[in-house]
Formats: structure tokens, sequence, C-alpha cells
């Protein structure tokens, strides 16, 4: 479909067309007639979720585009909900009715008519005592005591003061690529658009404060829910260490066993040692004993020495045990000086026996010639010693029996010791990462807060003057939708429309020749001062020369054979157009106006039934020398037409030609030329600029 025929198909609708576009334009004047004028105010809000700082900011982090768009559309989807809209109304309408008590309603002297009898109906009861939070609860339960009062209705429609139909028509947007909020709201009253976006952005910051702070309350509860019960589980398990330790009188009990240990160990190399000293002092004793000669003299001895021998073994083992003590405990100074008391009091007894020794022996020498003397010290030292030795290892024998049973002790302490230690460390551990889980929930909670903090950068203004108005727009807007939308369904209809329609379409459907056509007759309101003679006559010529083109060679008359698929395609009325064709040529023949004597003498018309409803037999299609298939433009090309065509063409041994009738007239231009027809001097202005250009000579 190109360019010239979409013209004249909006041509011929142009009436339909125009008086769309007025209707619809005319439509919306009226409609807007009594529209009265609209105020807008704005407000800009600053998030700071990139720009701002908090607890949480460093240098070094870098910025989560998809969590700030996150949390901006939830911003923005908060300031549109339903429930903030809801809580808007009744602000706004409490507000109202405050003032309209008081007799200081700030709107406009234009919109008052129309405020009161908004409230008018309500009949509020409001006292002078009452303040706006008093109202504001009347409001909230009347609305909210059921669906069927005033009150609910009106924040349910779109009331221009505070129905929250109007108030949905509040703009919450992002400013740019900022992480600010722009509100915007355009309302028939300054004060109205003022006021509504400064109670929605103190609404709308209190709800996202509320929101915030109950999302981290949740998470700081439950952690210190839990940072409690593991602070007393590991407080529990503490004391119990601590009765333990009291219990079993332990302080450090790895320092404890290591001294004990140390101890022991020293202890045992200190009882070896001693058992030599008295295996020697022993031997020496025995082997002096033998070298005496005279041997009563050593029971008399030891009898005279009897009682310092038990005294030096009882100071040596009173000596022994300080020794011991002091590798436990550090010595006191009593303990010092009594074992410096001890030890004179032992060289003391050294020296006593050594004179009674000296006494009850008067024999210079022995029979091995040793002196007597000299001898007898060496046994006095070797007896002394062994005193010593043995009351050593008697306090060492029980200094190790005491180990015996501390070690006994200390064993099983060490298991159940180890298990409380590690019954602590896990509750420490425990109540460690409760306790920091908790920290960071509450860095958290005030890490929101800072970030929660919106700051309104710009207020809302009172508007003075109102918006430009919309309505010539508007109007010129319905005129536009009313010349397209019919122009574009008829251009879709035509697209969309499969009939045979125009030739050119017709070939390409049949994919067979076009042999003429004739237009559709049409009544004389709807001629549209087309001389449908003139165009008959010359379509009609067309065919004939086709016909003579296509009979070439063929000895006249020639046999053509007018047939059609189906009923009712025009077979009759194209015969008899042709007969009064050929009519009118032999009187132009006569009259000597050219043209063939007698055009009957060319061609012999014969017609065929419709052949899918009646029989043909093969001599009648035979006996053709052209065949012409008559089809009207207004019908579809159905696959059983394709499939009678196919068959025809097998019996008739050749392609037939096609013939489309009922053509509308616009389409006959492009076979005839131009359609002989009344044309006002601007269709003919259009016609020979869309045809010839611009360029095209004058004249009509």
């Amino acid at each position: 479909m190109d360019f010239i025929q979409i013209i004249r198909l909006l041509a011929r609708y142009f009436h339909y067309i125009a008086l769309t576009a007025i209707l619809l334009a005319g439509l919306v004047f009226f409609s807007t007639k009594g529209d009265k004028q609209q105020y807008a105010s704005h407000t800009l809000l600053n998030t700071g979720l990139i720009s701002g700082y908090n607890i949480e900011s460093n240098k070094t982090s870098s910025v989560d585009y998809a969590f700030t768009n996150n949390e901006l559309e939830n911003l923005i989807n908060l300031a549109t909900s339903y429930e903030t809209n809801k809580e808007l109304s009744a602000s706004i309408l409490t507000r109202l009715l405050y003032e309209n008590h008081r007799q200081t309603l700030s709107v406009r002297p234009e919109n008052l008519g129309d405020l009161q009898e908004i409230i008018q109906p309500l009949k509020f009861e409001i006292s002078d005592k009452d303040d706006l939070e008093g109202i504001y609860k009347q409001v909230v339960s009347i609305r909210d005591r059921d669906q069927t009062n005033l009150i609910y209705e009106l924040t349910n429609s779109n009331n221009p003061f505070f129905g929250i139909e109007q108030l949905e028509t509040i703009n919450v947007s992002r400013e740019g690529k900022s992480d600010m909020i722009r509100m915007e709201y355009v309302a028939i009253d300054p004060f109205i658009s003022q006021y509504t976006l400064e109670l929605l952005t103190s609404i709308f910051i209190e709800k996202h404060r509320t929101i915030k702070n109950g999302q981290s309350e949740s998470v700081i509860g439950f952690f210190e829910e839990a940072t409690a019960k593991t602070s007393a589980k590991l407080k529990a398990a503490e004391d119990e260490l601590l009765r333990f330790r009291v219990r079993n009188k332990i302080i450090n009990y790895y320092e404890q066993t290591r001294f004990i240990s140390g101890n022991k160990e020293e202890l045992d190399k200190q009882y070896q040692e001693e058992l030599k000293v008295l295996a020697g002092a022993r031997s020496s004793l025995a082997k002096i004993e033998l070298e005496i000669a005279d041997k009563g003299i050593l029971p008399r001895l030891q009898a005279q020495i009897a009682n310092n021998r038990y005294q030096l073994s009882n100071y040596t083992t009173r000596i022994t045990e300080l020794d011991l003590l002091k590798d436990t405990l550090p010595q006191t100074p009593a303990q010092i000086m009594d074992k410096a008391r001890l030890n004179v009091q032992i060289d003391s007894l050294k020296t006593a026996m050594t004179s009674v020794a000296q006494k009850i022996i008067a024999v210079n020498k022995t029979p091995s010639g040793i002196e007597t003397k000299e001898f007898l010290s060496q046994w006095l030292n070797s007896t002394i010693t062994r005193e010593e030795s043995a009351a050593k290892l008697d306090v060492m024998t029980a200094r190790k029996k005491e180990y015996e049973v501390i070690y006994a002790r200390f064993a099983p302490l060490g298991s159940t010791l180890k298990r409380l230690e590690r019954e602590i460390d896990v509750a420490e551990r425990e109540y460690l990462e409760n306790l920091h889980s908790y920290n960071q929930a509450r860095l958290h909670k005030y890490n929101m807060l800072m970030s929660s903090n919106l700051k309104v950068i710009d207020a809302p203004y009172y508007p003075l003057k109102p918006e430009k108005s919309k309505r010539a727009m508007l109007i010129i807007l319905a005129f536009m939708v009313g010349l397209v939308l019919p122009a574009a369904t008829l251009i879709g209809f035509e697209l969309l429309d499969t009939s045979l329609k125009n030739p050119k379409n017709a070939a390409a459907v049949t994919k067979l020749k076009i042999a003429g056509t004739l237009p559709k007759v049409q009544n004389k309101k709807n001629s549209q001062n087309i001389d449908f003679k003139k165009l008959n006559k010359s379509a009609l010529n067309l065919f004939m020369q086709e016909l003579r083109s296509a009979t070439k060679g063929i000895k006249s008359p020639a046999t053509i054979v007018l047939f059609s698929i189906s009923q009712g395609e025009g077979k009759s009325f194209i015969q008899n157009q042709i007969e009064a064709f050929e009519a009118d040529s032999r009187l132009n023949a006569f009259l000597g106006h050219g043209g063939p004597a007698d055009p009957n003498d060319e061609f012999d018309f014969r017609e065929l039934p419709a052949l899918i409803q009646n029989p043909y037999s093969e001599s009648d299609v035979k006996k053709g020398d052209v065949h012409i298939l008559v089809c009207k433009a207004d019908r579809k090309w159905t696959d059983a037409d394709k499939h009678a065509l196919k068959v025809y063409k097998k019996m008739c041994g050749q392609k037939p030609l096609l013939f489309l009738n009922g053509v509308s007239t616009h389409v006959m231009e492009d076979m005839i030329g131009e359609i002989p027809r009344k044309r006002t001097w601007l269709r003919k202005l259009i016609k020979r600029l869309l045809t010839q250009g611009l360029k095209s000579t004058p004249g009509f």
C-alpha cells in the first residue's frame, strides 16, 4: 500500500475522520470547562545513602549502588503507600476541621464553598478545649469504625482536599542520580498543596525511623538475651571452679604440681645421697671396730655417749626438717635462729663425745700401729655421721610418705580441674561471641539511626501563581487523536483486508494475468459525480484490446469462455456490458467514427455456470480459444478456489485470464488513468501536486 493509496483511502472517509476529531475536541472542551486552577509545590529530602556519613563509613569503602537503589525504592514506596496516604488524609481533615471550628480556614475564598459543602455534612463536634491530636484521634476512630460512615467514604474518594485517590497523585521520585528524593503535589488550593507536603514529610520521616528502629530492636533484643544467658552460664562455671579450688586448697594447680614434683625429685636425690653416706659410715665403723684390740672399750664408750647420740639424732632430725621445710616455704627469722642454736648444740655434743672417748681409751696404738687418738677420732666421726644420716633418712622417709599422699590427692584433681576450665573456656567464648554480636547490633542500630536521619533540603513553599492550564493542549491532543485514531484504524483494516480488491493484489494471489476490470456500480447518492458510462467504456475498451492481443493469430470469430468459480461473480453483467459496448461500437462505425465495422465478427462469448455448483464437460472447455475467470473484487481467494482453478486449467490446457468485477472507483484509476468525474479546485490542486509535483504547469 503506497502513499497515494493511503491518501485516497483517507480522502474517501475524510468526513468521518474530521467528525470524530471535532467530537473528541468538543468533548474535552466541555468536560474541562469547569476545571479549577492548579497550584504546585514541592519539597526535596536528602537521604544521605551515598553522600552521608555514619559510624560504619570509612574512606576505603565503596558505594553499593544496588543497595542504594533498593533503599531509595523502599523510601519511595513508603512515601506513596496506602497507610501513609490514609494517615495523611486524616491529618489534613483534622487541620481543616480545627480551622473551620475557629473560623480561620486558610484556603482561598473560591474554594471555601466547596470545602464547606464537604465539612458540614460530617456533623463533627469539636469543643474549644480540643487540640489537633485529640481531633485526629476522633477522626481515626470514626473512620475505622465501619466502612459505611461518611468520613471513610470521603477518605477513600477523589476528594480534592484530602481524598486518598487525590493524594495518590503526589509524585515521589529520585532527584536525578543523586541520593535525594523529590516530592511534588498539585492541588486546587495553594495552602492544601503546601500543607499536604509538610504533613507527608513529617509522616514519612517518622515512619521510616520507626521501621529502622523496629528492624534493629528485634536483633538487639535477641543478642541481649543471649548475652545475659551466656554470662550467667559463665559465672556459674567460674563459681564452680572457685568452690573446687577452695575445697581442695588449690591456688595454682599447675605451679603447685610442678613445685611438688620438683621437690620430690630433689628429696629422692638427697635420700640416695644420705643412703650412701650412711652406708659409708657403717662400713667405716665396722672396720674401726675390727682394729680395736680391747673389745670392751666400745660398749663402755657407746654407753657413755648414748645420751649424746640420742640428742644428736634429735637435733639432726630437727635441722633436717628445717632444711626440707625451706624448700617449700621461706624461713622465718625464728627458724633461722633455731637452726643456728641446734648447730651450736650439735657442735657441743660432738665435743662432749670426743672428751668422753679420750678418757675411756688408754691404749696409744692399735695392733696395726695406728695412733689410738686418731683412730678414735675417726670412729667418733663415723658414729656421728651414721647417727646424722639415720636421722636424716628417717625424716626423708616420712617426707616421702607425705609426698605420696599429696600425689594421691592431686592426681584425680587434674582431670576435674581441666574439665572445669574447659567448660569455662567454652562458656567464655560463647559469651564473648554473643557480646560481640550484641555490640555490633547496637552499633548497626545507631548507624541506621544516623543514616535514616532524613534532612529536608527544600521545605514545601506556598505557591502564589497557578500552574499553566493544560486545557488548550488537551483539546489539541484530543483533536489529533480524533484524526489519527480513525485514520490508523482505516489503514489497519485496509492492510488486514485479504480480499482481491485491486488488480495488482488479485494477480499476485491468483497468479493470473489481469485481462480487464469493471467498477462497482453505485447509486446516484454515492456516485461522487463520476461518469460511469465513460468509465465502463474505457475499461471495456482495454479489455477488448487485451482479447485481441490474446487471440492474435486465431481465426475469427475467436471463442471467449467466461467462467467463475462461485455464483454471483457477475458473468452475465459483464456480458451485458460487452454487448452494450459492441452496440456502441457498431454505431460509431456506422457514423464513421472509426473502429471495427462489426465487433461480433471478432469474438464469440460463451458463459459457463459456476464451476463449484455445476458440472461441466471437456467439450465445453475445449471449444474456447481464450478463457476468462470472472471474480468479484471484494471476495477472498480460498483453497477451494485454487483447487477448482487448477482442475479447470488441466481441462482447458491453458492458463486463463482474470477479469476483476466490482472494483472500487479509486482503484480503476490504476488501470485506465484519470477517472472521469467533477472535482473542486482544491481536489484538482491536491491531485496535481500528488501526481505531477510542484513543477507542474498551471491549469487544471
